[in-house]
């Protein structure tokens, strides 16, 4: 059968009025129209803009109904079938002489539907297939806002990297289905950014818009420890936090800074600092301040920042930590503080407050303390105080200020009632932070005069040079004879931060002090004074004429090769005995023990000859060495015992009066 269009159709095919087609039609130009009953039938034959209608049946084959819902999808099918045999009714009153519209009316009212809807179903259908006959109410389908071609040109765009508003996008459609001449269904903006919102996930946006890190930030999920897995004290998490306040500090307003532990069992803070800047210093103070009082812990949580992760701290810079994983022999070279305190180092995901719970307690401390103060002014300026600023300038907010000893003070006392608090946190059970931290088995202690050695600022590797160690960009050493023997060799300094005047060196490989060097004296340009000019060429002549002196270390004495060797292995062969510790105490290894009376020493000796004004002696015959705490199993190298015996000797040429020196 061939198929027809009304006058309406073939209007809108034709792009003319209806009027002007059923003129057409009158005067024959679109041949094969028959008027029946008062209505034309016009054959798609008729004009070549009339042939790409497709039949009802072959747009249904066209549409994709999965997005549409069950109960709509079956309305329509049951619609269709009404239509069909409203056709087949109007075909049988026809043959008896029965127009059609009086059919149509006929088996409207037999089937209990409006003439109305039943005409407007059938033409619905005639134009779309059994896409027209969907219910659209309740929402549209996905072609019906934007066709598939357009929405997935639209994907390709918005789900990348580059970030590209929903704007740009769906200009850039609308572009293309212009320029291309697509007969796309796009809608308006606001349509489309509720239509985006409904139809991307969240996690898939993030991830194509944002990244695998931030998926893994925001989106994905995270493991779940088991509070009761983790021993109080054994796992601490340490982090900065700026305070939302002002403080009056040296005659300036400056919003301090907490440096702060917590104990991961527990919630226990267990050691902190407030600062107006944080740093490596302010984190070793932190540390040193909970490991006093409860000993260090077996491992940490840090940030992944480069005050946290420092090479102070790891033993590593973060090039280095990225670049491969350590071996068995390298741990032994990785000496940082987290190294030598046997504290193995997890890094927490870059700002996931859910990887480091420390991030919460900061939290409860600004709802808990810092809001409260006058000079509260929010993490931002959508919630701070209208008034604050203008309250800093009175003359009783600057009377009433907190200076940085009393805030500190003042958290302090804080930190001390919220440890004393009940916590309803997981594995609490309504405990405060002091009696679950009561509740650990063991304890890790660590000698103290190590704790004061090992929590000063230590240095990556260092090459001594002519004028002994560069480090922070002052020379220390210039005219030690310790350094100057050691020339070309690599070591390591320490030193505290508030006092640079000196630094231990140690040795690179075995972490044994060396010396404690002095900064060098920088001398003026110009002029020079002559009285330090003399002084600083001796010091120059001396270091040389102790080089030409040294000799090598001689063999034991009476001692032949043969002998020395076996007694080596003699030596060696004797078994070891095992002593047994405390059962909850468990001391702390490190590469600097044994070796805290030798600062002490050395420390004594540099005093002994500041006293008798005769720091540039190399020799202590005429100080009273008994006072210096010497270790009777002394291990002066060669040299050093070489040194002493050539000043000795001269001093003792000095004193009968020989000038020949």
């Amino acid at each position: 059968m061939q198929q027809t269009l009304t006058i309406l159709e073939a209007a809108k095919l034709l792009g003319v009025t209806e009027r002007h087609v059923r003129r057409m039609c009158v005067k024959g130009k679109l041949p094969g129209a028959v008027c029946s009953g008062g209505q034309w039938k016009i054959p798609v034959t008729a004009d070549s803009r009339l042939l790409g209608v497709k039949a009802p049946e072959q747009l249904s084959l066209d549409v994709d109904l999965t997005d549409v819902p069950k109960h709509k999808r079956d309305e329509a099918v049951r619609r269709r079938g009404i239509i069909e045999q409203a056709e087949r009714f109007c075909g049988v009153a026809c043959s008896n002489s029965i127009g059609r519209v009086e059919a149509l009316q006929r088996f409207a009212m037999d089937h209990q539907i409006a003439i109305r809807t039943l005409h407007r179903w059938m033409a619905a259908y005639k134009l779309r297939g059994i896409a027209g006959l969907i219910d659209s109410r309740g929402g549209k389908t996905s072609s019906d806002v934007i066709s598939p071609e357009a929405w997935n040109e639209f994907l390709a765009m918005y789900l990348t990297e580059q970030r590209l508003s929903i704007r740009t996008c769906l200009n850039n459609i609308l572009y293309i289905a212009k320029s291309q001449k697509k007969n796309w269904t796009i809608p308006s903006l606001r349509t489309m950014q509720q239509y985006v919102n409904d139809k991307i996930p969240t996690p898939v946006s993030v991830l194509k818009r944002e990244g695998e890190s931030a998926y893994e930030s925001k989106c994905a999920p995270h493991i779940i420890i088991d509070q009761n897995s983790v021993q109080p004290g054994q796992v601490w998490v340490g982090d900065h936090h700026e305070f939302d306040c002002f403080i009056l500090h040296r005659g300036n307003w400056v919003r301090p800074w907490i440096t702060a532990w917590e104990d991961y069992r527990s919630r226990k803070l267990v050691g902190w600092h407030i600062s107006v800047a944080p740093n490596s210093s302010t984190i070793l103070r932190a540390a040193k301040r909970g490991i006093d009082q409860f000993g260090p812990p077996e491992s940490v949580k840090i940030d992944n920042g480069k005050d946290y992760d420092s090479q102070t701290f790891t033993g590593q810079t973060k090039r280095q930590r990225r670049k491969a994983v350590l071996s068995a022999d390298d741990c032994q070279t990785v000496m940082g503080l987290y190294a030598m305190l046997g504290i193995t180092v997890s890094f927490a995901i870059p700002y996931n407050a859910k990887a480091k719970k420390i991030e919460r307690w900061f939290a409860t401390l600004c709802g808990q303390f810092t809001k409260t103060l006058p000079t509260y002014c929010g993490p931002d300026t959508g919630r701070r105080p209208e008034d604050v600023f203008e309250y800093m300038k009175t003359d009783k907010a600057r009377a009433e200020a907190y200076t940085l000893e009393t805030f500190a003070a003042l958290v302090d006392r804080y930190i001390a009632i919220y440890n004393a608090s009940a916590h309803t946190g997981d594995g609490m059970n309504g405990r405060s932070p002091d009696q679950v931290f009561g509740l650990r088995v063991s304890r890790r202690v660590i000698d103290n005069d190590l704790l004061d050695l090992m929590t000063k600022i230590w240095s990556p590797p260092l090459t001594i040079g002519k004028n002994g160690v560069k480090f922070k960009g002052f020379w220390y050493g210039q005219y030690n004879s310790d350094l100057h023997a050691r020339f070309g060799k690599k070591v390591i300094v320490a030193y505290d931060p508030d006092d640079i005047r000196s630094v231990d060196v140690y040795d690179a490989a075995t972490y044994k002090l060396i010396t404690i060097a002095q900064q060098a004296t920088l001398m003026p340009y110009g002029p020079i004074n002559e009285e330090a000019l003399r002084e600083a060429m001796a010091k120059k002549s001396r270091c040389v004429r102790l080089v030409k002196q040294s000799r090598p270390a001689a063999r034991v004495a009476a001692m032949s090769l043969t002998d020395l060797t076996l007694s080596a292995m003699a030596d060696n062969a004797k078994p070891e005995t095992d002593q047994a510790g405390e059962p909850n105490v468990k001391p702390v290894r490190t590469p600097l023990d044994g070796q805290a009376k030798e600062h002490l020493r050395q420390r004594n000796r540099q005093q002994l000859r500041k006293a008798a004004g005769a720091e540039s002696l190399t020799s202590l015959s005429d100080l009273q060495i008994d006072l210096i705490d010497t270790p009777q199993n002394s291990d002066l190298s060669g040299f050093e015992m070489d040194l002493l015996d050539n000043n000795s000797n001269r001093n003792a040429r000095l004193s009968h009066g020989d000038e020949s020196l």
